[in-house]
């Protein structure tokens, strides 16, 4: 029955609209060639949107490439960050490319051993808007080959960044000592534009496997949020956040209590704007999924109740941007009659939800990935892998009038 009331809900809302498709969304060509996948947005402080993105040969051999937006909405000629063919190459799991003062920063996965989640964390820096990359090197000091990933970055001032990821080196750890469990762990370090280690951190000792993470600046410094997984295995969305160059305590941003003895493979977002910030997350806590959002005012000291968005069997792969006026745009992947759509709703933070938005039809398949966005005067750039026929893959851009939602 809840299913059924929000299916009529939704058909009315997608429908209600009356605005033209053509007024509200734009695709723009994206420079990517064949087996295109994993890709990600980022805007810079000056403005710039960088769009990265992988591409496979057929020896499976990996290229991560970087475009930026044009001032007419196309994007340019790419160029290439890395390339390697000992990657790690995973659905969940993607690269990335952040801004910090006048430097870049991207990330990629590599193998460390043949097992198949032994794979390090690879960080290159450019000091010339991605026109050369500089020597890769491994954020975490532990060489253990066990897995690291899901990274999230961001500028901790002009010339450093902090990047966190999960880390696994206490399951290599554990082999040698029985006092130590089998237990993914949630680190931190901040580098200068040059590469050198400045800090590096531990912020939870006990964290979900394999759900990304997410950060970003408040006034008072850093805040991450993380899947956290508890003795008892409830794996709800908590968060730890730099406070005078002390990091706080884990703490929830609400007991879900979503019990559930495997990872979901489905991260938090997280946008900020001088004291706001908001969170996005997916829960199939009693066994009822759905898309949360909150909002904190105060630097992320306290949250708001729960806003769930206007979902009828959501997969969740969720982000936020926060708008001009802060209130939210969230996009997530949704079921509708069968069929798998990237859906968007604006979230004022009084509760009050726009009209769904389709995006486009997509795939409930892993290959589909998780669409990303980034927001630069209201206009919502979207990014997001297309699953073709033969399950051949690319990627896709639009741009979105976020005041055209209604």
């Amino acid at each position: 029955m809840r299913q059924l009331l929000l299916l009529s809900a939704l058909l009315f809302t997608v429908y209600s609209c009356n605005k033209k498709p053509e007024e509200v969304l734009t695709y723009i060509t994206p420079p990517t060639g064949i087996n295109g996948s994993e890709s990600s947005l980022h805007k810079s402080e000056d403005g710039t949107i960088y769009l990265s993105w992988i591409e496979t040969g057929e020896n499976k051999n990996g290229k991560l490439l970087l475009s930026k937006l044009n001032e007419d909405n196309t994007w340019s000629e790419s160029k290439t960050i890395a390339t390697g063919d000992n990657w790690f190459l995973n659905w969940a799991d993607f690269p990335s490319v952040t801004s910090f003062g006048n430097n870049l920063v991207a990330h990629y996965l590599e193998k460390s051993a043949e097992d198949t989640y032994a794979y390090n964390v690879k960080l290159t820096i450019s000091n010339d808007d991605g026109n050369n990359w500089n020597n890769a090197f491994t954020p975490h000091t532990d060489n253990t080959n066990t897995e690291h990933g899901f990274v999230s970055k961001t500028q901790m001032d002009n010339d450093s960044f902090l990047s966190v990821w999960l880390d696994g080196r206490q399951t290599a750890y554990a082999e040698q000592d029985s006092t130590i469990a089998k237990q993914m762990t949630l680190r931190a370090a901040s580098f200068n534009s040059q590469g050198n280690t400045e800090n590096e951190y531990l912020l939870d000792d006990r964290v979900c496997d394999c759900c990304q993470t997410d950060v970003a600046m408040t006034q008072e410094g850093p805040i991450v949020i993380y899947r956290d997984r508890s003795e008892n295995e409830i794996r709800d969305i908590y968060y730890v956040k730099q406070v005078n160059g002390e990091w706080t305590e884990p703490q929830s941003i609400y007991d879900d209590n979503w019990n559930i003895n495997g990872c979901p493979v489905n991260g938090a977002a997280l946008s900020t704007k001088g004291k706001t910030v908001a969170v996005a997350w997916f829960t199939a806590a009693n066994n009822l999924p759905s898309v949360k959002v909150v909002f904190s005012n105060n630097n992320g000291t306290t949250f708001s109740t729960p806003i769930e968005v206007g979902v009828v069997d959501p997969l969740g792969r969720v982000d936020i941007e926060l708008l001009a006026d802060n209130s939210a745009l969230v996009s997530w992947m949704d079921t509708v009659d069968g069929t798998t759509n990237i859906q968007l709703q604006r979230v004022d933070q009084n509760g009050t939800l726009s009209n769904i938005m389709t995006l486009t039809e997509s795939s409930e398949s892993r290959s589909s990935g998780f669409p990303r966005m980034a927001v630069k005067n209201n206009k919502a750039y979207i990014t997001w892998t297309k699953v073709n026929e033969g399950n051949k893959l690319s990627i896709e851009t639009a741009v979105v009038n976020t005041d055209l939602i209604e």
